[in-house]
């Protein structure tokens, strides 16, 4: 009876969590910007629905589509005929749900992608919180688990702007069927852990470590269970499913599914982009990143408390496992790597991060702009987080003192949502205390430019000129950053890119393509004087320089 009390009381708080955390976003949602990409990803959307429409004789469909893709235009915006091999699995269906709900204003049509994206995010989250329950059996730690995961600044911030996020969360829900897989081989966990990772490795291409990691599991799993030949055949059944639900949802594919994916592989070296970035006051090649740069950039960009708990988490289970390593004997009760499906669980996160952080410096991954390409990361970081605070609690910790361990899960908790509120809307650029306000400003910020929707609001608000005439110091194509606007709104601002002389403002943020200090491309001409800094938390979002009136 207490246990079903319990539950009952678990689920009303999940659900008041829940009902929380969207009205937070429904309140909030409209206060991100646009960001740089999402043109071109509207357009991915239609071009492939269009494409369908095509294939099946969806002739209205291919109509509107085709009405649709002429009015998304930017002389800036990559043609999706030339980069078609992006996935689909938002793109399409925001698309098509567009058209459906009859969303005619383009700033609606971006902000509906927005919720959208972060409900799909906290479905994610969901799911994250069954792995910590059904590992650790603490609600109080599943919870504080939970929140954290929803609640990581840079990761609440760009849970609005899909892509790196979304990826996030498809990433977690193949952990999830995974678990689930390796714990019980049925055909159907097969089926659907065969299309979340088709539908994972669609978003981004190196999930393709998934299967290829599901494989890796079942041979360590055979030294022991010597099952290998039973497991075989079910790899293969998976295998083969995956191929066809890749297939199914990649419309890239179809034409000529294996010289396409093929082509994949070709395109990487290709289509990566090469540039400087600004990294810790200096300008470098993203092909030549330091084998720290992920790692750093996770420490000053994630919550302290979070990466130091990671940090111990990781070692004790990392500690453990090549004290079993060592101790594996032919003919022994225990001779396997884990004593207990709680304990698998834990070497499945362990090894997956670890493959996967060798792969990126192995490889020199060309990243850009902080951790975002692996915002996935974060899922690890919050398990071995909670894995420390379960060992610690379990073997150190007194049960008189619960109550001061519980006062700790609220203070980490409480002290993810101080720094929210202190950076809405630009969680997505935050640094933690730990920064000095020198190195908050010693890297990339506002690669997105979604700051230009704070920064076109104030310029219509103080100028009230029939025309304003905006240049930009920067990489950013702040032209973009217009979709947030009304159109009568939208009408008033012409943005004149780096032709200085045309312009009554410039903007400039600290994203550039080129090493600013030996080039002078974004060099504020003298008859410009800066008129506003917008700083949130000591950093530096963008600044605004107004044409000297002599000038004029």
């Amino acid at each position: 009876m207490i246990i079903e009390l319990n539950k009952q009381k678990n689920t009303i708080i999940l659900v008041f969590f829940y009902s929380f955390v969207i009205l937070f976003a429904l309140i909030t949602f409209r206060d991100f910007g646009i960001h740089i990409e999402e043109k071109f990803h509207r357009l991915n959307g239609h071009y492939w629905l269009n494409y369908i429409s095509k294939i099946f004789g969806l002739i209205d469909l291919q109509k509107i589509t085709e009405i649709k893709m002429s009015n998304i235009s930017d002389y800036s915006l990559s043609s999706v005929s030339r980069y078609n091999k992006y996935g689909v699995v938002f793109d399409l269906p925001a698309a098509a749900l567009e058209i459906f709900f009859r969303i005619e204003d383009v700033k609606n049509a971006y902000y509906f992608r927005h919720i959208l994206s972060f409900l799909i995010f906290l479905f994610s989250s969901f799911f994250f919180y069954k792995i910590l329950l059904k590992r650790y059996q603490n609600f109080l730690l599943s919870f504080t688990g939970l929140i954290l995961y929803v609640s990581t600044p840079r990761i609440l911030g760009d849970s609005f702007l899909y892509k790196d996020v979304l990826f996030l969360s498809f990433f977690m829900f193949s952990i999830y069927c995974l678990i689930n897989l390796i714990n019980n081989f049925t055909f159907r966990n097969i089926l659907v852990f065969s299309l979340l990772t088709a539908l994972t490795v669609n978003l981004r291409i190196f999930a393709l470590l998934i299967p290829f990691f599901l494989i890796f599991l079942v041979i360590i799993k055979n030294f022991y269970l010597m099952n290998f030949v039973n497991d075989l055949k079910k790899i293969f059944i998976y295998l083969v499913c995956f191929s066809i639900f890749l297939y199914i949802f990649w419309p890239y594919l179809w034409s000529d599914p294996y010289n396409n994916f093929i082509n994949l592989f070709k395109s990487l070296k290709k289509d990566l982009i090469d540039v400087k970035i600004f990294y810790n006051n200096t300008y470098i090649s993203n092909r030549t990143l330091p084998d720290t740069y992920i790692f750093n950039w996770i420490f000053i960009s994630s919550p302290f408390f979070q990466t130091t708990l990671f940090f111990f988490g990781y070692i004790y289970c990392f500690t453990r496992l090549i004290k079993r390593f060592i101790k594996i004997k032919k003919k022994s009760i225990f001779n396997d790597l884990w004593r207990s499906k709680e304990e698998e669980t834990d070497f499945i996160f362990l090894i997956f991060l670890t493959l996967i952080y060798l792969f990126f410096i192995s490889f020199n991954a060309p990243l850009y702009n902080g951790w975002r390409l692996v915002y996935f990361f974060n899922i690890f970081l919050i398990y071995f987080s909670i894995n420390f605070l379960f060992n610690f609690k379990n073997t150190c910790l007194k049960k008189k003192f619960s109550k001061l361990f519980a006062i700790f899960c609220f203070f980490l908790v409480g002290y993810n949502i101080y720094a929210i509120i202190k950076t809405h809307p630009f969680q997505s650029l935050y640094f933690n205390s730990f920064v000095s306000e020198k190195t908050k400003n010693s890297y990339e910020g506002d690669y997105y430019g979604l700051a230009s929707k704070h920064f076109f609001e104030n310029i219509i608000q103080e100028d009230k000129s029939e025309i304003i005439n905006v240049a930009v110091a920067s990489h950013t194509p702040l032209q973009r950053g217009l979709e947030a606007l009304s159109l009568d709104l939208k009408k008033r601002i012409r943005v004149v890119g780096q032709e200085y002389h045309l312009a009554d403002y410039i903007f400039k943020n600290n994203i550039s393509e080129v090493n600013s200090n030996l080039i002078n491309k974004y060099q504020i001409p003298k008859n410009f004087s800066k008129i506003y800094e917008l700083q949130i938390d000591k950093i530096t979002i963008y600044e605004v320089f107004k044409l000297d009136k002599i000038s004029k």
